[in-house]
Formats: C-alpha cells, sequence, structure tokens
C-alpha cells in the first residue's frame, strides 16, 4: 500500500474468488429470470431485470454484513473477507444497475427529468404508508457509490486507516436505508408476508451475529488483563505460557497489544494493523515478520515497522520478565520505535508442535483445513442462492394482464376528439380508442387542429379487459377530412359513491407491470403530467372490475389537483356515463377523497 497502486493485485485466490462471484451472480439471474418467466410468462423483461439485480444486491449486502462477525467467531472464514471489497464493489454494480433501470422505466420520457421526478414526483412526505421510497434508495446508492470509489488502497493510504474505516462503516447506514426503501416499496405490493419475513430473518440474523461477535470480544477484553493504573506496569501471563511464532492478545488499559514469541524471545506491538485495523495478535511470524491475518500485512516485531521498501509502522511496547511472569508497560512508544526484545527461555515441549493454520492470501495454496473449510461454506452460499433465487421468483405477487404491442404497428380509421383526451370513434360498433403520445405523453400535441376530422392513425396497441388505447406514431397520422359519421350517444348512469384508484391508463393498460400502486406511483404522477389519460380503477379481490376514464365535474381534462392522490386508494363521488364502449366517471377533485 505504501509502495505502488495497480487497478487490482491479481494473486490466485484473488481470481478464483471472483470466479466464484462471477458464477454464483450468473446462477442467481438465470434461477430467478428463467423461475420468473415460467412462473409469470405476461411479466415484462424490464420489471424482472429490476427485481433480479435488486434482490440481488440485497442478499450480497447480508453476505457482505455476516462476513466481518463470522470470522471473529471462527478465523477459517478469513478466505471470505480477504476479499470483501472485490463483493462489496460487485454488489454496488448489480444495485447500481437496479438503480439504472428503475430510473429509466419509471422515471425517464416524461416532462421532467429523470433525476427531479425519482426526488421529486412523489408530493407524499407527510405520509408513511406512501412515502416516496425510492428517495431512500437513492440515498443508499450514494453512500455505496462513495465506498466502491473508494475502496481502492489509494484511498485506504491517503485517507488513513481511521478515517478510511469511519467512510466503510457508512455501510450501516446504507443498508438501513435499503431495509426501509424495500419496507415501503416492493414489501408494500406483495400480498403475502413471506418476503416481509425474509427481509426481517435477514435484519435478526445479521443482528445475531453482531451481537454475538460483539459479547465474544467484550468477554475476551475482560480475560485478558485488568486495566493497569498509569504507568503501572501490566502483569500479561507467565512467559513459559506463550506460543512459539503465534501471537496472543492482552489489554493494557483501553489497547490491545500483540505479544510475539520467537526465536527465544519475545517483543509486543500494537493490535492494530495500519492497512484496514485488523489483529495483529492473532497472527503468526512467518519469515521473521508478524503476518496480519486479515490482509497478509507485515511487520518487524522488535520495532513495528513493515520490511523494506514498505513503510508502514505500528507502536512498540517494552516487556520485561520477573519471576517468570510476562509484564508489559501500557505507554506505547511512537510507531516503527525499535525495542530490545525480552530473553525467555525455550518453551516447553508439550506446547512446541501446535501450529494454528493461518490464512495468508497472496501465498499460492490456503491451509488445508481452511481450504477444506472454506470450500464448504462456498457450496453452502451456491446452495442458498439457487433456492432464495427460485423462492423470490415465486413469491413474487401476480403481474396484470394488460397487453402493449411494442413495435407491432396498426392502422385505424376514425373520428377524432381531442377534448377532454384524444379519442378515436371507429365506425362499425368497433371500441374507441384512447390516443397517447410516445413516451410519458398525451397526443394532444400531434394531433392538434384535426379535432373532428377523418383521420388514419397508425399506432401501437395497448389494451385490457375491453379498453383499447393506442401509442400514436406522429409521422404515420392521415387526414381525411371533415368526420363523415356521428359519435355514439352518452348514456347515463346515475350518480355514484366509488372506491378504487387512480392510475394512468397508459401504464395500467398494459404498458408498465405493475402499472398502479405504491411502486407505480412517481411513474403515474410523471405520465399523468405529460397528458396521458387518467382512469379510475376499482378492483374486487384483486381483480379490476371496473375502469373509467376519470374527467371533471364538467367533462373536462384533470390536471395536477389529483396528482396527490394518484396511486394510493382513494373514494370518489361522481357521475358515470357511457359513451359507446367508454365508461367516463365525472368528478370534481373536491370529491376525491384519500381512504
Amino acid at each position: 500500500m505504501s509502495v505502488s497502486y495497480q487497478a487490482v493485485g491479481w494473486t490466485p485466490h484473488k481470481k478464483l474468488y471472483d470466479r466464484l462471484l462471477a458464477g454464483a451472480i450468473g446462477l442467481y439471474l438465470a434461477i430467478f429470470l428463467g423461475a420468473s418467466f415460467a412462473l409469470h410468462p405476461e411479466a415484462t423483461a424490464e420489471t424482472l431485470l429490476i427485481r433480479a439485480f435488486g434482490s440481488l444486491s440485497l442478499l450480497l449486502l447480508h453476505l457482505i454484513l455476516a462476513i466481518g462477525p463470522l470470522a471473529r467467531l471462527d478465523r477459517r472464514f478469513l478466505p471470505l473477507l480477504y476479499n470483501r471489497r472485490h463483493l462489496g464493489v460487485t454488489m454496488f454494480l448489480c444495485a447500481m444497475v437496479h438503480g439504472v433501470f428503475s430510473l429509466v422505466q419509471f422515471h425517464a420520457l416524461g416532462v421532467l427529468p429523470p433525476w427531479v421526478n425519482v426526488l421529486g414526483g412523489n408530493p407524499r412526505w407527510d405520509s408513511l404508508s406512501q412515502f416516496p421510497f425510492e428517495v431512500l434508495g437513492v440515498a443508499a446508492l450514494f453512500i455505496l457509490f462513495l465506498m466502491a470509489a473508494t475502496s481502492h488502497d489509494f484511498w485506504l493510504a491517503n485517507l488513513g486507516a481511521p478515517a478510511w474505516k469511519k467512510l466503510h462503516l457508512l455501510v450501516y447506514l446504507a443498508y438501513a436505508l435499503i431495509l426501509m426503501h424495500v419496507a415501503l416499496g416492493a414489501a408494500q405490493i406483495d400480498d403475502s408476508p413471506l418476503s416481509a419475513l425474509m427481509l426481517l430473518g435477514g435484519l435478526a440474523g445479521l443482528s445475531a451475529l453482531h451481537l454475538l461477535a460483539g459479547r465474544r470480544e467484550r468477554r475476551r477484553d475482560r480475560t485478558l488483563a485488568p486495566p493497569p493504573a498509569a504507568e503501572t506496569w501490566v502483569d500479561l501471563a507467565a512467559a513459559e505460557s506463550l506460543p512459539d511464532k503465534i501471537g496472543r492478545t492482552f489489554c493494557v488499559g483501553a489497547e490491545r497489544i500483540a505479544v510475539f514469541r520467537y526465536d527465544g524471545k519475545a517483543s509486543a506491538i500494537s493490535n492494530v494493523c495500519r492497512h484496514q485495523n485488523g489483529p495483529l495478535g492473532e497472527g503468526k511470524i512467518v519469515d521473521g515478520c508478524v503476518v496480519c491475518p486479515w490482509h497478509g500485512y507485515q511487520y518487524r516485531p522488535a520495532d513495528g515497522c513493515s520490511p523494506p521498501p514498505f513503510t508502514e509502522k505500528v507502536a512498540t511496547y517494552r516487556l520485561r520478565v520477573e519471576k517468570g511472569r510476562l509484564l508489559a508497560d501500557p505507554r506505547p512508544l511512537p510507531p516503527g520505535t525499535a525495542v530490545e526484545p525480552v530473553l525467555l527461555a525455550a518453551p516447553p515441549a508439550a506446547s512446541t508442535p501446535r501450529e494454528d493454520e493461518l490464512y495468508v492470501g497472496y501465498l499460492p495454496e490456503a491451509p488445508p483445513g481452511t481450504a477444506r473449510f472454506v470450500r464448504r461454506v462456498v457450496y453452502c452460499l451456491f446452495a442458498g442462492l439457487a433456492i432464495a433465487a427460485g423462492s423470490l421468483a415465486f413469491l413474487q405477487p401476480e403481474f396484470e394482464t394488460g397487453t402493449f404491442e411494442y413495435g407491432k404497428l396498426t392502422e385505424h380509421e376514425g373520428r377524432l376528439t381531442l377534448a377532454p383526451h384524444p379519442v378515436l370513434w371507429r365506425a362499425g360498433g368497433e371500441p374507441a380508442l384512447l390516443l397517447v403520445g410516445q413516451g410519458k405523453h398525451g397526443a394532444e400535441r400531434d394531433l392538434a387542429g384535426r379535432d373532428g376530422r377523418q383521420l388514419v392513425v397508425a399506432g401501437s396497441r395497448i389494451y385490457r379487459q375491453g379498453l383499447e388505447m393506442l401509442e400514436v406514431v406522429p409521422e404515420k397520422v392521415a387526414d381525411l377530412g371533415d368526420g363523415a359519421f356521428p359519435l355514439p350517444p352518452v348514456e347515463r348512469l346515475g350518480r355514484h359513491r366509488l372506491e378504487g384508484e387512480i392510475v394512468d391508463g397508459k401504464c395500467h393498460l398494459g404498458v408498465m407491470k405493475p402499472g398502479s400502486g405504491k411502486t407505480h406511483k412517481a411513474c403515474a404522477i410523471l405520465c399523468l403530467r405529460g397528458g396521458a389519460p387518467p382512469l379510475f380503477v376499482m378492483r374486487r379481490e384483486g381483480e379490476v372490475v371496473l375502469q373509467a376514464l376519470l374527467v371533471g365535474a364538467a367533462g373536462e381534462a384533470l390536471g395536477p389537483e389529483i396528482l396527490d392522490r394518484v396511486g394510493e386508494p382513494v373514494e370518489v363521488e361522481g357521475e358515470l356515463e357511457r359513451q359507446g364502449e367508454l365508461l367516463r366517471l365525472r368528478a370534481a377533485p373536491a370529491a376525491i377523497a384519500r381512504l
């Protein structure tokens, strides 16, 4: 770290780690997408990709947060810790794919810039159930970006280990934001409690691991040594009890020190590695240097200096032996200060054969016991990812049944009316076509000046349960002259008080799946801002039983005055009417109340 930098310091273990990581991601995506398409053939590819990468990112984040406490509880997990930054950057990239797809799908192609809409498209900051959960995801993604961007040793060296560590502890804030993002977003459209239970289970599991690791560390500190008075030498242990070339950790005051016995002598250095605050006392002496068990950084035990050309240094401590007991001065010496090692008698024969396996990532081979353990863990992780992918694909809520014939152009002839929203009335008893523009726009601008004219219009059909819409291609509109047939008569159906939801017609009829509800709220508002016709939709036991064009009490188009009630349960009191096959609900904005 202190000598030179390269993009990735490749080792055989790093290459294997990344190959396994790529394989795990490929396995998860293949199972999730394959099972989703098989179970939900009506789903759109964009929606499934958003869900696949979002759920994968959350699973990887749980794994990342579990590795630290697992490594404290069992050092055989250290090979997973050694390359954890690769896993973190990969998780960020998956989260970014989820975010970019969501941004394009729900917030692009409208009258507002995507970032403006994602941050301010949903105005319900005063409601927990309708809170703009997208903002929480953006905040979490920004934190993950900072962590990924500073994951390289260049930043670790220049920020310093303490500042770098504090920055990367923001991962817990990102985790909290992501939990709220999911709980206030996707979890609210899922009728099954299983996905919420899985989310709570992940939180409970991580909390338990961290509490167990913290409890073990606290108990260990209490047993290492009592806190000394100022300038009082601390009795550590019987000198003969120190193992040969294997570190032992002791507490002196509020600090831990690492004590090593080697070549008939003993030295003490700070327990905190300069790289990422790793526990040096859990390492070993290899080739005359203390090796950190986290990432393999080396320090000479007598002066705390890394061997040339490296320049990292840690504090050293004075030791002495009295009546067979090893004592330490609790006052640290400046990093890199040479201290004469204390001489010790030869270790008892019983302790000589003791060999604790130490994983060092840059060595070509992992210790055999650790390698066997990690292989079993990797098999379990692959099996867990496969089960999670299949389970999450199965637990997805049912997709809506509308159809969007994207890219398939058909021609339709009829008479155009522009108010309150463009409609093409077709002859011969064919249903009327609501007309919309491309993207998140209405068709008024494309058809201006043609009210009452006979037209041939080409576009892509969007339809659901008898209600049809056409996404107009402006270049393929032909004017045939004045309308040649009368419009259908209007049939009054009386005044009603109805409970349902206001949606944008384009997405609801088939462009988006889901095209309603909390997760679609910001997109629906953007579409309505752009001129898409609002629909009032009633459901019974999840099935749509009524879908009517929503207009003002005088038949006028409704605008910004209803946007704050889109995508949530409302009660509407108004007049229902039918013209041909098209239902309209006339209601004043004041007669639309939240439930």
